[in-house]
C-alpha cells in the first residue's frame, strides 16, 4: 500500500493541477460573462478529444518504461523517452494543425450550436497551438511516472498553475489595459504555461539520477531504424488506447454539444459539473497510474501474478477515497457551485445536477484504476472495447436519447453516470478474468 501511495499522491497533484488550470479558465472567463463560458465549453468538444486521443496514443511510454524499469534495463528506459517524445512531436503537430484548419466544421459537425461555434473555434484554434508542447510534456511525464519519478511531474506543474492563473485572469479580463479576449485570452494563457512547461518537464526528465545510465540524453540512435522501430511499437500499443479514448471523451463531448442545445444557462452549468468532475477525476488518475506502473513492474519482474494484488489495493484506495468526496457533493452540492461566479439560474441547474451525478464517481474511479492496469498487463484492446461500449455508445446514444425526450439537464447526467457503472463492471470483469489466468499459471 505504501508503494502504491508513494506513486500515487505526486499523480494526483499534478491531476488536480491540470484540473486545476481548466476550472480556473471556467472561473475566470465566468467573470467575463455566460456567453463566453459557452464558447470555452462548446470549444473542448474538440480540444479535450485532440489531448486524449493522443494520451492515449503515448501510453505505451508509460507502460514500456516501467517494464524496463522493474526488468532492471535502465537504457531500454532512455530509448523509450526519446521514440516517445518522439512519436509526441509527431502527433502534437498532426493533430494541432488538424484542430486549426478545420476547428468550424469539425464544432458544426459534431452539434455545437451555431450561434456559439465562431466563439468556440477561436478558441480551438487558439489551443491548438500548443499542442506539440503538450505532447512532449506528456511523453516525458509519462516516463517520469514510469520510472517511479512522479514528484518531478508534480514539482513541474506545481510551479505552471499560478503562471496559468495569472496569466488567464490579465488576458481573459483585460486588467493592466489590455483588451478583455474572454475565453480566447484563457487558451492563450494555458498555451503560455504549456510551453514554459515543456520546457521545464524535458529538463526534468534529461536531468533525473542515474541519467547517464539511462542515456537519456544519448541521441546518438535519432533516426536509425532502432528508433523508428521503437516508434512504431510505442504507436501499435497506443492505437486501440488512443481510439478508445477518443470515442469516449466523443461521448461525453456529445453531452456537451446537447448541453449547448439546452441554452447557454444549462451549457454554463454542465461546464461547472464537468469541471467538479475533473478534480474528482484527478484521484482516480493518481492511483491509476500507480497502478499501472505497479502491474507492469510486476510483468518487469517475471511476477506477473502479483498484479492482481497490487491492482486490487490501488482499487481499494480509490473505492475510499470516491466515497468521500461524493458524500459532500450528493448532499451539499450548492458548497461546490458556489465557487464559480454563475447566475443564480445557472448555479440551481448546476447544483442539481451535481446532486444526482456525484454518487457515481465512485464507479468512475474503480474503472480509471482497472483500465491502467489492463494496459500494463498488455491487454490494452479490451480495455479500449469497453470504454468505448461504455462512454461512447452507451453515454453518448443514452444522452441523445434522453435529451431529446426531454428530460433535459438530467438527461445529462443519467448518460454519463450509466457510462461510468458499465465501465467499472466491463473492465473490472476482464481484469478478474485476467489475473485468475495469471494466479493458475503461477
Amino acid at each position: 500500500m505504501r508503494r502504491i501511495l508513494a506513486l500515487a499522491w505526486p499523480v494526483v497533484l499534478t491531476s488536480l493541477n491540470w484540473t486545476i488550470m481548466h476550472v480556473t479558465d471556467v472561473v475566470v472567463v465566468g467573470l467575463v460573462g455566460t456567453h463566453e463560458v459557452a464558447a470555452l465549453g462548446a470549444s473542448r468538444t474538440l480540444t479535450y478529444i485532440g489531448i486524449v486521443v493522443a494520451l492515449g496514443w503515448l501510453t505505451g511510454v508509460l507502460v514500456f518504461a516501467a517494464r524496463a524499469d522493474g526488468a532492471g534495463d535502465l537504457p531500454a528506459t532512455g530509448a523509450v523517452l526519446r521514440q516517445g517524445l518522439v512519436l509526441g512531436l509527431v502527433l502534437g503537430l498532426i493533430s494541432g494543425g488538424t484542430l486549426f484548419f478545420f476547428a468550424s466544421p469539425l464544432l458544426l459537425g459534431v452539434g455545437v450550436d451555431p450561434g456559439i461555434a465562431p466563439a468556440a473555434a477561436s478558441v480551438v484554434r487558439t489551443m491548438a497551438l500548443g499542442y506539440p508542447f503538450q505532447l512532449l510534456t506528456v511523453a516525458a511525464t509519462f516516463f517520469l511516472e514510469g520510472v517511479s519519478r512522479p514528484r518531478r511531474v508534480m514539482a513541474v506543474n506545481l510551479s505552471i498553475l499560478p503562471i496559468n492563473a495569472l496569466l488567464a485572469w490579465v488576458l481573459a479580463t483585460g486588467q493592466f489595459g489590455l483588451p478583455a479576449m474572454g475565453a480566447v485570452g484563457a487558451a492563450l494563457a494555458t498555451v503560455i504555461a504549456i510551453v514554459i512547461s515543456a520546457v521545464a518537464m524535458l529538463v526534468a526528465a534529461f536531468t533525473l539520477p542515474r541519467a547517464r545510465e539511462r542515456q537519456v540524453r544519448d541521441w546518438r540512435d535519432f533516426g536509425s531504424p532502432a528508433m523508428w522501430r521503437g516508434v512504431w511499437a510505442l504507436l501499435a500499443f497506443g492505437l486501440v488506447p488512443a481510439i478508445a479514448s477518443g470515442l469516449e471523451l466523443a461521448g461525453f463531448s456529445i453531452l456537451i454539444a446537447l448541453s449547448t442545445q439546452l441554452g447557454e444557462a444549462t451549457t454554463h452549468a454542465f461546464q461547472i459539473v464537468f469541471s467538479v468532475h475533473n478534480v474528482t477525476f484527478a484521484f482516480a488518475l493518481g492511483l491509476g497510474s500507480a497502478a499501472g506502473v505497479r502491474a507492469g513492474n510486476a510483468v518487469g519482474e517475471g511476477l506477473a501474478a502479483e498484479a492482481g494484488p497490487r491492482t486490487a489495493i490501488a482499487a481499494g484506495l480509490a473505492a475510499a477515497i470516491m466515497a468521500v468526496l461524493a458524500v459532500p457533493l450528493t448532499l451539499f452540492p450548492m458548497l461546490a457551485v458556489s465557487g464559480f461566479p454563475a447566475s443564480r439560474e445557472v448555479a440551481l441547474i448546476a447544483a442539481g445536477m451535481l446532486g444526482l451525478w456525484a454518487p457515481f464517481i465512485l464507479f468512475d474511479g474503480l474503472q480509471v484504476v482497472f483500465v491502467y492496469a489492463l494496459r500494463s498487463l498488455g491487454d490494452q484492446v479490451f480495455a479500449g472495447l469497453n470504454g468505448i461500449l461504455s462512454f461512447f455508445l452507451l453515454t453518448g446514444a443514452l444522452g441523445l436519447v434522453t435529451v431529446h425526450a426531454g428530460w433535459g439537464a438530467r438527461g445529462l447526467v443519467v448518460a454519463s453516470a450509466a457510462g461510468m457503472v458499465a465501465a467499472a463492471l466491463l473492465n473490472g470483469a476482464r481484469l478478474y478474468w485476467i489475473t485468475h489466468r495469471f494466479r493458475l499459471k503461477s
